[in-house]
C-alpha cells in the first residue's frame, strides 16, 4: 500500500478509533453531535500523527479543509432551515397537514411513505447534496410527526436514489475514473439500488410501526416501491442513467396520488369543500413549488446551468501534504468550490425570497414575521453548525493521512473471497466520512477495482455495490444526520437517529452483498 503503513490488524483496528468513538458516544452516552465530533477530531489528530506520520502541516491543513468543507453544507441547513420557518410563521403547515390528513382518512403511514420515502426521492433526483432530508423533514414534523421520525425516514427515504440523483454527479464519477462501459456499470448499479428501493420502503414501515406496520404497508409499498425501481433501472439501461433516480422520484410521486385517491382504503371524501381544501392546499406548499421550480429551471436547462457555473466560484488553494510513510494529497487551487450561483444553499435561499414575496402577495405574512424567522433560524442553527464543523474536521483529517484508505484496504485483505458482501460496507465507510456519495465514489473506485481484478470477479458488480454503499450510507453520515436534526430543532439527539438507521443500513448492505456473492460465485461463477 503506497503512502501507507504496512497493513497489520493492530493498527487497522486503532485507525477505526475515531468513527468508533463518534458512534459510541452519540449512540452509548447520549452526546451530542458537536461534542463527540470534538473528541473524535482530537483523536483523529493523535492516531494520524502518532501512527500514520502526519506532521503538523497535514494535519492542519487536513483540520482547515474539513472547515472550508462545511461551509457547503451549512449553507444548505441555514437555508432549509429559514425556508422552514417562512412557512412556519405563515400557518401553512397546518393547512398541509390538514390537507394531507383529509386525503389519507388520517393514515399516518400513508403519508410518511409518501413524502417521506417518494417526495424526498423526487428531490434528490435533481438536487441532492442533503436537500431532500433538509426539505421533507421539517415538512413531517409540520405534519406533526415525532421529530425524530421525521429524520429518520427523510434519511433513510431519500437513500436509494442518491446515486442517479443530482443528475447522475455519483454515478459519473464512476465512469470517469475507469475505463469500464458506461452501460453495463449502470446496469448493476441500477439493479440493487432497485432493490434498496423496495427496502427502504419496509423499512420506514418498520421503523414507524414494527412489523404491524410492515403488514400494513405492503399494498402501498408495491404500489411505489416497485414502479419506482423499475423506471430507474429502464431509464438507467435503456435511455440516460443521469435522470433515472428524477424521473423514478416523479412516478413515485404520481403513483403516490393515485394510492392516495384510488384505492378503496385511501379513497378521500368528495365534494366541494375538497376543491375549497386543495387550493388553500396549494397556497400552503407554494414554499415547496418554489423551490422545486428554481431547481428545474437551473439543474434542466444545461446551457442555463453550464452558464451560472461559470459566473462565481468560492474556494480555498491548499499546499501538496505528505506524510511521513509518503502518502500525498496533491496541491489545489480551489478546493471544494462552490459554484455560488448554482450552490444548493443558493437555490434554497433564492426559493425563500420567492416565497416571502408570494405569501406577502396573498396575504398571509403575518406582521413582524421576518424578526421572528430570524430569530427561530438563528437559535436552531447553532447545535447543527458545530456538529457539522467537527464531524467534517475528523473525518477529512483521517482522509488526509490515509486513515480511510487504510481502513478500506484492511477490509479488502481480510475477506478474501467474502468480499462482495464486504464490498458495499466500504462505501457506507466512504459515505460515512464525507456524508456524500460522489466523495465516496471518488475515493474507493479505484480501490474496488483492482480488488475485483485481484479476485478475477466482475468489477461492474463489485462497482456497483460501492456506489450502492456509498447511497444508502447516506443515512448513517453524521453530517446528513446532523442536517436532519438542525432543520428539526432536534439537535442533541443525533444518537438516536444513528441507531435507527444503523440497522437499517446494515440489512440492506447485506442484501445485497450477498445477493452480489450469491451472482458471482454460485449463479455465474467468473462473471465479467
Amino acid at each position: 500500500m503506497q503512502g501507507l503503513p504496512e497493513l497489520s490488524v493492530g493498527l487497522w483496528l486503532v485507525a477505526w478509533a475515531p468513527i468508533v468513538l463518534v458512534l459510541f458516544l452519540m449512540m452509548g452516552f447520549r452526546m451530542s453531535g458537536g461534542k463527540s465530533g470534538a473528541v473524535a477530531w482530537i483523536a483523529s489528530l493523535v492516531i494520524g500523527g502518532y501512527f500514520f506520520g502526519g506532521n503538523l502541516t497535514v494535519l492542519s491543513s487536513g483540520t482547515a479543509k474539513g472547515l472550508w468543507t462545511t461551509v457547503f453544507v451549512l449553507y444548505i441547513i441555514w437555508g432549509a432551515m429559514t425556508l422552514y420557518n417562512v412557512v412556519e410563521v405563515t400557518g401553512s403547515f397546518k393547512m398541509i397537514a390538514s390537507t394531507f390528513s383529509r386525503l389519507t382518512h388520517g393514515n399516518k403511514l400513508l403519508q410518511l411513505l409518501v413524502l417521506g420515502w417518494a417526495f424526498p426521492s423526487f428531490i434528490q433526483g435533481v438536487c441532492g447534496f442533503g436537500v431532500p432530508v433538509a426539505v421533507s423533514a421539517p415538512l413531517l414534523v409540520g405534519l406533526g410527526f415525532n421529530p425524530i421520525l421525521a429524520v429518520v425516514t427523510a434519511l433513510i427515504g431519500h437513500s436509494w436514489s442518491v446515486t442517479f440523483g443530482s443528475l447522475g454527479s455519483s454515478y459519473s464519477v464512476l465512469v470517469r475514473l475507469t475505463d469500464l462501459d458506461p452501460t453495463r456499470l449502470a446496469t448493476f448499479s441500477a439493479l440493487f439500488l432497485g432493490i434498496c428501493c423496495v427496502m427502504v420502503g419496509f423499512c420506514i414501515a418498520h421503523y414507524y410501526a414494527g412489523w404491524r406496520g410492515v403488514k400494513e404497508s405492503v399494498p402501498a409499498v408495491l404500489c411505489l416501491g416497485l414502479p419506482m425501481a423499475a423506471i430507474l433501472n429502464i431509464m438507467a439501461n435503456f435511455v440516460t442513467p443521469f435522470v433515472g433516480s428524477f424521473t423514478a422520484g416523479m412516478a413515485g410521486l404520481l403513483i403516490g396520488g393515485l394510492v392516495l385517491t384510488r384505492l378503496p382504503s385511501y379513497r378521500p371524501k368528495e365534494g366541494a369543500a375538497q376543491a375549497e381544501a386543495v387550493s388553500g392546499f396549494h397556497r400552503a406548499f407554494s414554499a415547496y413549488y418554489i423551490l422545486i421550480g428554481v431547481v428545474f429551471v437551473v439543474y434542466l436547462i444545461p446551457p442555463f446551468r453550464t452558464w451560472l457555473n461559470g459566473l462565481w466560484e468560492v474556494g480555498m488553494p491548499f499546499p501538496e501534504t505528505q506524510t511521513a510513510f509518503g502518502y500525498t494529497n496533491e496541491a489545489v487551487q480551489v478546493y471544494s468550490g462552490i459554484r455560488m450561483f448554482t450552490a444548493p444553499g443558493t437555490l434554497i435561499f433564492l426559493s425563500v425570497l420567492l416565497a416571502w414575496l408570494f405569501y406577502r402577495s396573498a396575504s398571509m405574512w403575518p406582521k413582524g414575521g421576518g424578526k421572528t424567522v430570524l430569530n427561530r433560524t438563528v437559535k436552531q442553527a447553532i447545535g447543527a453548525t458545530l456538529t457539522v464543523m467537527t464531524m467534517s474536521m475528523m473525518a477529512v483529517v483521517m482522509m488526509e493521512t490515509g486513515m480511510t484508505s487504510y481502513l478500506a484496504n484492511g477490509m479488502a485483505r481480510y475477506f478474501g473471497s467474502a468480499y462482495p458482501v464486504v464490498s458495499p460496507f466500504i462505501g457506507v465507510l466512504g459515505a460515512f466520512m464525507t456524508g456524500s456519495n460522489t466523495n465516496a465514489n471518488i475515493l474507493f473506485t479505484g480501490l474496488q477495482r483492482e480488488v475485483a481484478d485481484l479476485l478475477i470477479i466482475s468489477p461492474f458488480v463489485i462497482l456497483g455495490l460501492q456506489t450502492t454503499g456509498g447511497a444508502i450510507g447516506n443515512m448513517v453520515s453524521p453530517l446528513n444526520v446532523a442536517l436532519g436534526t438542525g432543520v428539526t430543532n432536534t439537535v442533541g439527539r443525533e444518537g438516536e437517529c444513528l441507531r435507527a438507521t444503523m440497522v437499517y443500513t446494515v440489512i440492506q448492505c447485506l442484501t445485497v452483498g450477498m445477493l452480489a456473492w450469491l451472482m458471482l460465485y454460485v449463479i455465474s461463477p467468473g462473471m465479467q
